[in-house]
């Protein structure tokens, strides 16, 4: 186990980062000014920056003072994803602006195509823009570039441009050019290629000194081909304007976060800038060719540090996805929904058996889980992944999922937006996956968390499958949709009455993990949301408190569950199943207590306001994926019922009433 000040010594904590991104790809960039996670041009390339998952062998690029005890403070440039690190010492001061310049944030560039072809057609320069500036005195200022091709498994070469002010990098078949704009003015700079006599990946580094008012613009672009990247260095990159590039971002990112049309409710109060700031990470981790969304843009993050707990998650799973939706549209953010259920729409599956958890973001339905032991993890976190095989685990909630997002899609307008309608290949689709639900949901499965110690009766799946029914049921009467409803009316009470018989332990007061058990497990805190039960009904009020009382750490955080999962090691509190809580405290009228575990809830993001999937209740450090979009989800929703309960208390509503149900109850 690797202790917190050997952790603090070599490895940036998760949540120090910041990330900028372009609806393709994610990098991460710490406050030493180093990116060090980057796999570009797409969300799940191969990485050419891992640093964050093997300090010796892992790529970077870092533009900081030469004078390395001089460590940068960083911030987003207002309502954007453009990020700014500044360096100040005595002598100088220096500011580095980091983003990925976007020509378009339409959510749905290509509609009518099958994914495979929206990605392909998607063809324009993808890059990574870092412009340094000197704002005040003279800073000495080092660059470094090291590029190492398929998360480090492959050798990397480097060919400098004849006039030095660029570079071709190449390896594992992936191209990097890397242009320097400015540096001919500079009579300082200058750059060389070290490399050591065992090392695999040469590094281009380059010290420079900048006056106040001077600046350099440092670019990398990846091509598909050598001749393509070379082109890119030769005759692309130079002559391009960043200043108007990143103007043209800037407005990209404000103007759709002014599309918010439900912002101005959320946004208000104290809240408003989490909700603008969870809103924006969303919406980087949406991958603009297809309209898929992944659940984080890293692998292999540790959920316990030193531990075997390390997962690929550069993918998109139905339920995190359908969940995205579920804040975009509390927001009113209505493209990526459309986007999305299209993208759902284009998948390769013939019937309910054939449905994966989770896909490719063009719609791939290999993800071969792979370990890369030459890597050593993050703070010694072994093993690294790519690829997941939870792809291939039988999750039933997922069902209910579906059909929950198409139901919230309908009642908000979307068919009749596109000029559609339920009917067709589509309700074809739904039907089926009903049916399969009716015939298949008295069998055991692997749950919302992805155990891996056995299939199970889990109460949670068994939930989604009666709302994948009470969904389907709804579509079929509202919309007169061919339907075998009396069937479908049937499985769906015997589906309630066994959940309340067996799904319920009387003896501890609590929904339990899975039937005829006494564990606990966070998941059942959405019941309530999913309209399966009031919130103020005896066995949730119940439910609530037990989980309180016994998966709860002494800050309040809730463990998602404390059972035997099939796996080594241990978890940190999960921050989404926290929310979770907040939401039940706020809709049973527990209003001061859901306000007070939020604010504490916001002490355990970053600086910049985003959240990993995990926090270690013993150190309070970020754990797993980052950033990750379940938490910040959840956060908004949070957001909306706390908003929700504080009407009901100025009008002293007697009776709670939450935003799912709401939304459930109406056509």
């Amino acid at each position: 186990m690797v202790t917190a000040n050997v952790l603090h010594r070599t490895y940036p904590t998760i949540n120090s980062y910041g990330v900028i991104g372009d609806c393709h790809s994610v990098v991460l960039v710490s406050p030493e000014g180093s990116i060090d996670w980057g796999c570009l041009p797409d969300f799940d390339s191969p990485a050419i920056f891992c640093r964050l998952l093997d300090t010796e062998r892992g790529g970077y690029f870092q533009i900081a003072p030469t004078d390395s005890s001089l460590v940068g403070s960083q911030h987003y440039l207002s309502r954007s994803n453009v990020l700014q690190t500044r360096f100040a010492s005595s002598a100088g001061e220096a500011v580095l602006t980091d983003f990925m310049p976007v020509e378009t944030l339409d959510a749905w560039p290509y509609r009518g195509m099958d994914n495979n072809t929206c990605a392909q057609k998607d063809g324009s320069c993808h890059s990574l823009v870092r412009i340094v500036e000197c704002t005040h005195g003279e800073i000495a200022l080092t660059m470094k570039l090291k590029v190492s091709p398929n998360y480090a498994a492959a050798p990397g070469e480097i060919t400098l441009a004849p006039d030095h002010l660029g570079a071709l990098i190449s390896g594992g078949q992936q191209y990097v050019a890397l242009a320097i704009v400015g540096a001919h003015l500079l009579p300082s700079f200058a750059m060389e290629i070290v490399q050591g006599p065992e090392e695999w990946h040469p590094t281009i580094q380059a010290q420079f000194l900048l006056h106040e008012g001077e600046r350099l613009c440092f670019v990398i672009g990846t091509g598909r081909t050598a001749q393509a990247t070379r082109q890119l260095l030769e005759q692309g990159l130079p002559r391009r304007n960043f200043d108007a590039e990143l103007a043209h971002t800037l407005h990209c990112w404000r103007t759709w976060l002014a599309s918010c049309t439900e912002c101005t409710n959320l946004g208000p109060g104290p809240y408003g800038h989490w909700v603008e700031r969870s809103a924006l990470a969303l919406k980087l981790m949406t991958y603009a060719p297809t309209g898929a969304i992944i659940a984080a843009p890293t692998t292999s993050l540790p959920e316990d540090v030193g531990g075997v707990r390390n997962w690929d998650y550069r993918f998109t799973w139905l339920r995190d996805a359908t969940f995205t939706l579920y804040a975009f549209n509390i927001l009113g953010f209505t493209e990526e929904a459309h986007a999305f259920i299209h993208w759902l729409c284009r998948l390769s599956f013939a019937d309910g058996e054939d449905l994966q958890i989770m896909y490719g973001i063009r719609g791939e339905r290999e993800l071969t889980e792979q370990q890369l032991p030459h890597l050593s993890g993050y703070a010694g976190s072994s093993p690294v992944r790519i690829g997941n095989s939870a792809a291939l685990q039988k999750q039933l909630d997922v069902f209910g999922e579906i059909l929950d997002c198409i139901h919230l899609y309908r009642r908000q307008g979307g068919f009749e937006r596109d000029c559609e309608t339920l009917e067709g290949p589509l309700w074809t689709m739904l039907r089926a996956l009903v049916d399969h639900v009716c015939t298949h949901w008295q069998q055991p499965d692997y749950g919302i968390w992805e155990a891996r110690g056995g299939p199970r009766h889990f109460v949670y799946s068994k939930v989604m499958c009666w709302v994948a029914l009470d969904r389907g049921i709804r579509a079929a009467e509202q919309l007169n949709l061919e339907a075998d409803l009396p069937r479908w009316r049937a499985v769906r009470d015997q589906i309630r009455t066994a959940i309340l018989l067996r799904g319920y332990n009387t003896s501890i007061g609590a929904f339990t993990q899975s039937y005829d058990d006494t564990a606990l497990d966070a998941a059942n805190l959405l019941l309530p949301l999913v309209g399966f039960i009031a919130p103020d009904d005896p066995r949730m009020l119940s439910t609530v408190d037990r989980i309180i009382e016994k998966l709860t750490d002494k800050h309040g955080f809730v463990y998602r569950y404390l059972s035997e999962d099939g796996l080594s090691g241990r978890e940190g509190t999960f921050t989404i199943c926290t929310f979770w809580l907040v939401d039940n405290l706020a809709m049973q009228g527990r209003v001061d207590e859901a306000h007070a575990l939020f604010e504490s809830l916001l002490t355990c993001a970053s600086r910049l306001g985003l959240f990993s999937e995990e926090v270690d209740s013993q150190t309070g450090m970020a754990q797993g994926n980052y950033p990750q979009a379940f938490t910040h989800i959840a956060l908004i929703n949070s957001v909306d019922n706390l908003r929700k309960a504080e009407i009901r208390r100025s009008e002293h509503c007697p009776e709670p009433v939450i935003a799912a149900i709401h939304r459930c109850k109406q056509p």
